[in-house]
């Protein structure tokens, strides 16, 4: 089915900020947004890399730490995933996943990457295992406009918190970006906010 521009793009595209925002902060299990440090206002930057992680500096185990510890049954999973294109971070604190469950630290680290790849153990213990991950795209707040295939612009949107995907596709053509944007918007151009990336698009067609 074929996505056509809608004659309100601010009111679609605030709900979907407004859903993207909501899925930022009230997953299935407990989730709070944090800004790591002031992300620059409505300024278009590169959205390098839509997919993948970066690898978090790993932490060395606590000295006198008990080595033969084992997470428990009803052990925690925190989670902190870090936005690197918006400075962004966000705390997820869900179950363990079964397979992660009886096993010590050193046994874990071996394991951690088949269940959730890029990430390290920031924190131990029975009850809760802490991991970091650091994804290099923009948090879930977040607008990009990246030119497609077919030559036109589409708008992009974190929603699920771990990948980009379309949610409009614009009826702006590539070819009528300065020639230095057109290699920014293939790779990606963030936005700050909907009046940001709707001032760009009518500056192309204007």
């Amino acid at each position: 089915m074929r996505l056509r521009i809608f004659e309100r793009p601010y009111s679609y595209l605030l709900a979907a900020g407004a859903l993207a925002a909501a899925m930022c902060l009230f997953p299935a299990g407990t989730e709070k947004t944090q800004q790591e440090s002031p992300a620059p206002a409505q300024t278009p930057q590169l959205a390098d890399g839509q997919t993948g992680m970066e690898q978090e500096a790993p932490q060395e185990q606590p000295v006198g730490a008990d080595l033969s510890e084992r997470t428990g049954s009803g052990c925690l999973l925190h989670r902190t995933i870090r936005y690197a294109q918006c400075s962004h971070s966000v705390q997820r604190r869900e179950d363990l996943p079964a397979q992660l469950r009886g096993l010590t630290r050193t046994a874990l680290e071996k394991e951690l990457p088949g269940v959730v790849p890029g990430a390290v153990i920031t924190g131990f213990s029975s009850s809760e295992v802490d991991i970091a991950v650091r994804l290099p795209m923009p948090c879930p707040l977040h607008w990009v406009l990246r030119g497609g295939e077919d030559g036109m612009l589409h708008v992009m949107q974190n929603l699920s918190g771990e990948a980009m995907e379309a949610v409009r596709k614009t009826d702006v053509p590539l070819s009528l970006a300065a020639e230095e944007d057109r290699q920014a918007l293939l790779a990606g151009m963030v936005f700050d906010d909907v009046q940001a990336l709707e001032g760009y698009l009518e500056s192309l067609s204007s």
